[in-house]
């Protein structure tokens, strides 16, 4: 996350820099609700973690997703596990955007048309021959 011009601002103090010692470490999980791409537009109108990022970004950029991460869980841990729990609860409930991506829309002519079709399980053809 340091460049030249980051680094001009943190030398003048219009920003900060945090030791590494003070830095809450964290590994996110890599879910798509937790990517830096979804919370960057929410954090940036927050001044004190703005604090520790360039004003200026390259158009399109996103800050690196661990110095995100981290930063945000030292600045604000208790909303990340906010998030984080709320993201895990999604997953594991079957709702939300994991459900989404599972989930086939399928038009009613395919569905007619599949339908038609005899279906004969896998497991059946398989219990059918050990039959025999």
């Amino acid at each position: 996350m340091l460049n030249k011009d980051f680094l001009k601002e943190v030398l003048v103090e219009e920003k900060l820099l945090l030791p590494l010692n003070d830095v809450k470490r964290i590994n996110v999980p890599l879910y798509d609700e937790l990517s830096v791409v979804t919370l960057w537009p929410m954090m940036k109108e927050d001044k004190e973690f703005m604090q520790f990022f360039p004003t200026k970004m390259a158009k399109g950029r996103v800050p690196d997703r661990e110095y995100f991460m981290n930063i945000l869980n030292t600045v604000n841990g208790d909303y990340l596990q906010q998030v984080m729990k709320h993201a895990h609860e999604e997953r594991a409930s079957g709702n939300g955007m994991a459900k989404a991506k599972e989930t086939i829309e399928i038009s009613d002519k395919w569905w007619d048309s599949l339908n038609a079709l005899p279906y004969v399980s896998r497991k059946y053809l398989s219990s059918f021959m050990n039959t025999l």
